[in-house]
């Protein structure tokens, strides 16, 4: 993996998934590592694409009414799991 942005609060790394370029983002001062949402990401889960992926999991108009699209970055666990986080769109004013 090799670094390829690096601020005070987190550094973006670049990892190699069967020649395909995967980002992580692991943030410096919380215990929080995300991968970055894009083609690449939902080919190596099985998707041929962000929109595909969007579609066979909760679906498009799900992820706009709870986060507004589809989020650019997912939480990994230690695990292996991910899981998205943001802010439910219907409740901001």
């Amino acid at each position: 993996m090799k670094i390829i942005e690096e601020n005070d609060r987190y550094f973006i790394s670049e990892w190699e998934f069967e020649g395909m370029p995967i980002y992580i983002r692991r943030w410096k001062h919380e215990d929080i590592t995300e991968i970055k949402v894009d083609n690449n990401f939902a080919r190596a889960n099985g998707f041929r694409s962000v929109k595909d992926m969007a579609k066979k999991t909760i679906g498009q108009a799900k992820f706009n009414q709870m986060f507004g699209g589809i989020p650019e970055w997912i939480r990994a666990t230690p695990h292996g799991d991910f899981f998205f986080v943001g802010i439910d769109r219907t409740k901001i004013n």
